[in-house]
């Protein structure tokens, strides 16, 4: 059964989300990984290349909830019944990783499946890891639109 979620746990499932994507992202640009990753370069020119509200639609919305219900509703939940949560945890978390087809992305996605999935542990609902994977992609859009992580650098 799934736990309900409060207002205030949503807020700090967003604030937690912000922080992450921005941490880890501001990390990447200073370690400078993508320079070894041509296939990451690419994905970004896809990525970025629809206007803004499409961006925030498909990679905003569309993308978290899609990517949520196979990875940590699907592929973490079974896992979980079969082993410790650590374990489904990590694993669901490379397998979101390597989904992601790229170094850099493989970083970030992984690191961010660690947290989404302790979100569905935690709050025992596909919801938590959903509004936090929107959060975290609609802010990174709204970033890098905007120029936040240049300016950051």
């Amino acid at each position: 059964m799934c736990k309900r979620i409060s207002l205030r746990d949503y807020c700090v499932i967003a604030v937690s989300g912000i922080a992450l994507a921005i941490g880890l992202n501001y990390i990447l640009l200073v370690i400078d990984l993508a320079q070894y990753s041509e296939a990451y370069q690419d994905a970004v020119e896809v990525l970025y290349a629809p206007p803004f509200i499409q961006q925030i639609l498909y990679t905003g919305i569309l993308v978290p909830i899609l990517e949520e219900l196979i990875f940590r509703g699907l592929v973490f939940k079974v896992l979980r019944k079969w082993i410790p949560f650590l374990w489904a945890m990590l694993i669901s978390a490379i397998l979101f990783g390597v989904y992601h087809g790229n170094l850099v992305q493989f970083v970030y996605a992984g690191l961010c499946g660690l947290f989404l999935a302790y979100l569905y542990e935690k709050y025992d609902s596909i919801l938590a890891p959903i509004w936090s994977h929107m959060i975290m992609n609609i802010a990174v859009c709204t970033m890098t639109e905007f120029g936040v992580f240049s300016w950051l650098l």
